[in-house]
């Protein structure tokens, strides 16, 4: 079968036939279009970039989605894959920028639903829509945040990170590393348990006061339970409203503005990263077409999508921690 792939991530270098994929030039070294040439099909980006390249602006939104859509629209009318992802990431950009229900992120979806509509007729007039599946889901939702934990603030304060005369991180014994929602808090030396009674200590501290804006934590061995990196002395969630960066000098807990989001990329109105548990923050699947029963389901797993995707290939991802979500296919059984 013959596949393409649009800006969908963790795709560089990968053996797919058509791939313009997600990876950035993260090194004073190295330049924006080489990189993407070397990491995916070089040909057929040069084509795209050809052809539609006049369209972007850097990777400013929504042009860049723009971009996207027409080398897609190209693919599939002069390519016709067997299989087709396409990652559109204004919707996320603006969230992040202005926030979850800002009239900017309303005004991407309705760019998302233009975009959807091009697509449904690029396959039309390819003469392969009625053999088509076709399927919009997101990988995460998004929750707004008005302020940002600096936790390393703390550890700076208590001696477990120092710094020298010009600010430099020159050692540490405990860091907490962001993933926004959530972080992890690893220690220089595992096995050191003062150092691990002293941050556990702190965290319950911490958590008593609504204000320092931690809801709770979990060690690395309860984080490793629910497939998180268990290689982390703690695991810790922030409460609704906040989320985590690294900053160890400077504010303990930091109220965002709108300006503060137009001067510096780490500051943004809303983000993801946070524990599935939380309320209102579930995203979406929608699909439609060959292979797909008219259902409502009222929930299911990220990790079943993959599985489900591949029945309706024909094809088997062998053992995976997923399983096929038959209440929405027509297609029944395992495939052999």
């Amino acid at each position: 079968m013959t596949t393409a792939a649009f800006l969908w991530p963790v795709t560089a270098k990968a053996d797919i036939d058509y791939n313009m994929p997600v990876i950035f030039a993260n090194r004073l070294w190295q330049n924006q279009i080489l990189v993407s040439l070397l990491n995916g099909t070089p040909q057929f980006q040069w084509e795209m970039n050809k052809r539609y390249g006049y369209i972007r602006k850097g990777l400013h939104q929504p042009e860049l989605d723009d971009f996207v859509l027409e080398a897609a629209v190209d693919t599939i009318k002069t390519k016709k894959p067997n299989l087709l992802m396409v990652h559109f990431t204004d919707l996320d950009t603006q969230r992040h920028e202005h926030g979850f229900s800002s009239k900017e992120a309303i005004q991407s979806l309705h760019r998302h639903n233009y975009r959807l509509g091009r697509l449904l007729e690029a396959l039309k007039e390819a003469n392969i829509f009625e053999q088509s599946t076709i399927i919009a889901l997101g990988d995460h939702s998004a929750l707004d945040e008005q302020k940002a934990i600096n936790l390393n603030v703390l550890f700076h304060q208590q001696n477990l990170i120092t710094s020298n005369a010009t600010g430099k991180l020159i050692n540490w014994k405990a860091y907490c590393k962001s993933c926004d929602g959530s972080a992890y808090i690893y220690l220089n030396t595992p096995e050191d348990q003062s150092t691990f009674q002293t941050v556990h200590h702190l965290l319950e501290l911490l958590v008593e006061e609504p204000d320092f804006g931690i809801e709770k934590f979990m060690t690395g061995e309860e984080a490793a339970a629910r497939g998180a990196d268990g290689k982390c002395a703690f695991m810790i969630e922030a409460r609704p409203g906040f989320y985590f960066l690294e900053d160890y000098s400077g504010e303990f807990i930091k109220s965002i503005t709108k300006e503060d989001t137009k001067t510096n990329k780490k500051y943004t109105m809303a983000c993801h990263g946070y524990s599935p548990e939380k309320e209102n923050y579930g995203t979406i699947l929608m699909a439609a077409g060959k292979g797909i029963q008219q259902v409502t389901l009222p929930a299911i797993r990220l990790i079943d999508e993959g599985p489900t995707f591949a029945r309706l290939l024909g094809v088997s991802l062998g053992h995976t921690d997923g399983n096929v979500i038959e209440e929405l296919l027509t297609l029944k059984g395992k495939i052999t």
